[in-house]
């Protein structure tokens, strides 16, 4: 079991399904891993209950509702953290005072 799994590498996978089902070559592929990592992590994401093999028995994996609602999130949550900044903003966050040093108004 992963102790603390990368969110970018979950992301990656979840992202690999959205076009539909996939077999593992071009799953792992299309995320980018190396076999083992990508081994890895589908086991996570199956124990979890993002991704199930596809009932159509051809050894194909799906997204699950679940994981389209973690990929959402990951996705989102990700893009606002990583986003480039604001330059109207002039780098300062809502709700925060800027700095100011001892002896300066």
């Amino acid at each position: 079991m992963i102790e603390r799994p990368d969110l970018f590498v979950v992301a990656r996978l979840l992202e690999a399904l959205v076009d539909g089902p996939q077999l593992k070559t071009p799953l792992q592929q299309r995320a980018g891993l190396n076999y083992t990592v990508f081994q890895r992590y589908l086991d996570l994401v199956v124990r979890f209950g993002m991704v199930a093999p596809d009932p159509s028995g051809e050894g194909r994996f799906a997204v699950t509702p679940k994981g389209v609602d973690a990929h959402r999130f990951l996705s989102d949550g990700l893009a606002k953290i990583f986003a480039p900044p604001d330059p109207s903003r002039d780098g300062v966050r809502a709700g925060i005072a800027p700095a100011t040093r001892p002896g300066t108004s």
